[in-house]
C-alpha cells in the first residue's frame, strides 16, 4: 500500500509526500508465525522502492539538464506514526536507511548497462560506497597473474575478455568486523557471482537469449549491498567476509573451450562441457579460499560458527 501510494504521489508531482502509518490492529499478532516487529521499516522501504531512480537515468538527467538538475523523484518522505516513541522511530528510520543504502548500491550496479558497469567500474562503485561505512574494509585484485594463481577458474573463464583491458576480470573483497567482538555469534562468508555480461562464451547464447545478461552480476551486487547495509547498521552479532568475482564472459580467439581441462585452486581437475556454465567457475575458487580461511581459524582456536553462501 505504501509503495502504491508513494508512486501515485510521485506521478501527481509531489516532492515531499507524507506517509501516515496507523497502529497495527491487535489481531495481527494472533496470526501463527507472524512477525510484524519491523513493520515500520518494511513500510519505509516500500516507499523508498517506489522512489528509486536508476543510475543510468540519474546520470542521463545530469548530463542533459546540468549539474543542478533534479535527478531524484523525491526530496524526502515525512513519516507519521502513532503509539511509538521518538527513539523507536529514530531506530526504525536508521535501520531502513541502512538497508536502503545497500539496496540502492545493488540496484545501481545490477541494472547499469554492461559498458557502464564493467568489472573495474563495479569495483570502483563498491569502493566509493564502502569508503564511508564504519568497519568495512575494501580490497580489489586486478593483477592477471595473481588471479591466475589464486582464482584459476575465473581466469580461464575470462580469457576472451583479455583483448580489452576495460573488460578484464577482478576480485573484490569486503571485510566487516563487529564493533563488539564479544557479541559475534557467526562469521558469514559470502561469495558473489559478478558476470557483468554473459555471452555464453564459445557456447554462445542464441535466439535472443543474450538479452538481459548484463544482470548476470546481480549476485555480487547483492552481496556488496548486504555488506554495506550491515556496516551502516553497525551490526554486532556477525562478522562478514565477502569475495566478489567480476568478469565479462566474452567470446574471441582466446576463449575457454569445451573439452578443455583446467585446474582449480584446490587442485581439482575440471572438465569444461559448456562455457555458459561460467557462474560455477567464477565462484568455485573463492569458495575454496573461504573454506581455507575457516579451517585455518579452527586450527588457530576460533570457536565462532562459520558458514559459506554463494549468491
Amino acid at each position: 500500500a505504501v509503495k502504491s501510494g508513494v508512486a501515485r504521489a510521485i506521478e501527481a508531482g509531489a516532492r515531499r509526500p507524507a506517509v501516515y502509518l496507523a497502529p497495527l490492529p491487535a489481531s495481527v499478532n494472533a496470526v501463527p508465525d507472524a512477525d510484524y516487529s519491523r513493520w515500520i521499516e518494511v513500510a519505509l522501504l516500500a516507499g523508498l522502492k517506489a522512489s528509486y531512480v536508476t543510475l543510468v537515468v540519474r546520470e542521463h538527467r545530469t548530463a542533459t539538464l546540468g549539474a543542478d538538475a533534479v535527478v531524484e523523484n523525491l526530496h524526502s518522505i515525512d513519516l507519521v506514526v502513532e503509539s511509538h516513541s521518538d527513539e523507536e522511530l529514530r531506530n526504525a528510520v536508521k535501520r531502513a536507511t541502512a538497508i536502503e543504502g545497500g539496496r540502492r548500491l545493488a540496484l545501481d550496479m545490477g541494472y547499469g548497462d554492461p559498458e557502464r558497469m564493467t568489472p573495474y567500474k563495479c569495483a570502483e562503485t563498491i569502493q566509493a560506497a564502502a569508503a564511508s561505512v564504519p568497519g568495512l574494509e575494501f580490497e580489489v585484485i586486478k593483477d592477471l597473474d595473481m588471479i591466475k594463481q589464486d582464482y584459476p577458474l575465473l581466469y580461464h573463464s575470462a580469457r576472451a575478455s583479455f583483448a580489452e583491458k576495460r573488460t578484464w576480470p577482478c576480485v573484490v573483497k569486503l571485510e566487516y568486523r563487529s564493533p563488539m567482538p564479544a557479541q559475534v555469534k557467526e562469521h558469514l562468508f559470502l561469495v558473489g557471482k559478478g558476470v557483468t555480461y554473459d555471452t555464453g562464451g564459445i557456447s554462445l547464447k542464441i535466439g535472443g537469449s543474450m538479452r538481459g545478461m548484463s544482470r548476470d552480476k546481480l549476485g555480487a551486487c547483492g552481496v556488496a549491498g548486504f555488506a554495506v547495509a550491515t556496516g551502516l547498521m553497525q551490526e554486532t552479532a556477525v562478522d562478514l567476509s565477502c569475495v566478489l568475482a567480476f568478469e565479462r564472459n566474452s567470446i574471441g580467439p582466446n576463449s575457454l573451450l569445451p573439452d578443455e581441462i583446467v585446474y582449480s585452486r584446490a587442485g581439482v581437475r575440471v572438465l569444461i562441457n559448456d562455457t555458459d556454465a561460467e557462474g560455477r567457475l567464477v565462484m568455485t575458487d573463492p569458495v575454496a579460499e573461504c573454506r581455507e580461511r575457516i579451517l585455518a581459524a579452527r586450527v588457530a582456536g576460533s570457536k565462532i560458527p562459520a558458514a559459506i553462501y554463494t549468491v
